[in-house]
């Protein structure tokens, strides 16, 4: 596949420093992988020039569950919609999420939390050439994080 967009983080350093006359590129579907890994972990309100940029999996965080079925339609509409409103490239888009609880270990605090991982799973086509593509993300519940 051909690299025709910039990669994410954009640094300008390289430029800068004059290591490098080019900034990094990437493929389309890496791109468009680094754009929906930034629309999931940003809250709505966020983004300082469109405040409606993000994903509204964040009101959710720490919601109370009640209804399990009804909590996951949520957070999978959220997704959806998000990317549906902020990823032009794609069409035909499905998310689906598979939640289990992890031990987390931090070796510094000497602390373990139990998490809830959320596997998103995304399918879609392509709209430049109608080929199917899949992207996979690992969020953290509680605070939100990835992995």
């Amino acid at each position: 596949m051909k690299k025709t967009c910039y990669k994410l983080p954009i640094r300008f350093d390289s430029i800068i420093d004059g290591a490098s006359s080019e900034m990094s590129m990437c493929t389309e579907q890496e791109s468009i992988d680094q754009h929906i890994g930034l629309l999931l972990t940003t809250c709505p309100g966020e983004h300082r020039f469109n405040k409606s940029f993000g994903c509204g999996i964040w009101d959710m965080d720490f919601e109370r569950v009640v209804s399990r079925k009804k909590w996951e339609e949520d957070f999978t509409g959220h997704i959806l919609s998000a990317v549906k409103n902020f990823e032009q490239r794609l069409k035909d888009i499905s998310v689906s999420i598979h939640i289990t609880e992890v031990t987390r270990e931090d070796m510094v605090m000497k602390t373990t939390a139990i998490k809830k991982k959320v596997t998103v799973l995304l399918k879609a086509k392509l709209v430049s050439t109608n080929e199917d593509c899949g992207f996979k993300y690992n969020l953290f519940l509680g605070p939100l994080s990835t992995e």
